[in-house]
């Protein structure tokens, strides 16, 4: 019985990672075509700037939460900088899954084809040992590495426009 729990869960992940990001696609299709343009033009710089965000937020996030033994500011802190960095996350993997459904199914319409690189995304994700430990983190440094990259590229380019045009 455990073991079919197991399998509907996986199931209902599939369906809901390939729903999330499909829904990030629909809502920010400008943010998503940034980000995506980022990750395929500077895939190298994405992935280290990637791993160091992540490392680092994760042990900041780490350090106010055992800070907040006792008091529980830290740990509202600690959430609420773990939820901005997982929605940088999700932008970064529905960027990354955009780039992977047109690299693999070029002639398919957009939804389909989003679907399908999301579940191959998922599934390669949930290899043993090389999907968990490798695989995933490597996605994940892509991902948050190509977030960041745009970020600061946009506010670079406001500032350029606003001294150009004093």
């Amino acid at each position: 019985m455990q073991t079919l729990a197991i399998i509907l869960l996986s199931i209902l992940s599939l369906f809901a990672l390939a729903a999330s990001f499909l829904l990030m696609r629909g809502l920010f299709p400008a943010k998503v075509e940034l980000v995506r343009q980022t990750l395929e033009n500077h895939w190298k710089r994405s992935f280290w700037i990637g791993l160091l965000n992540t490392v680092l937020i994760t042990v900041f996030v780490i350090g106010l939460s055992s800070l907040g033994q006792g008091v529980p500011v830290f740990f509202i802190l600690a959430f609420v900088i773990y939820g901005a960095f997982l929605i940088g996350l999700l932008f970064g993997l529905t960027a990354l899954v955009t780039l992977l459904g047109e690299r693999l199914y070029p002639d398919l319409i957009p939804t389909r084809r989003e679907i399908r690189a999301g579940a191959i995304t998922l599934l390669a994700s949930l290899l043993p040992a090389v999907g968990w430990f490798l695989l995933f983190p490597y996605l994940i440094s892509l991902g948050v590495g190509a977030v960041v990259i745009t970020l600061f590229k946009k506010k670079n380019q406001k500032m350029i426009t606003e001294e150009t045009a004093d």
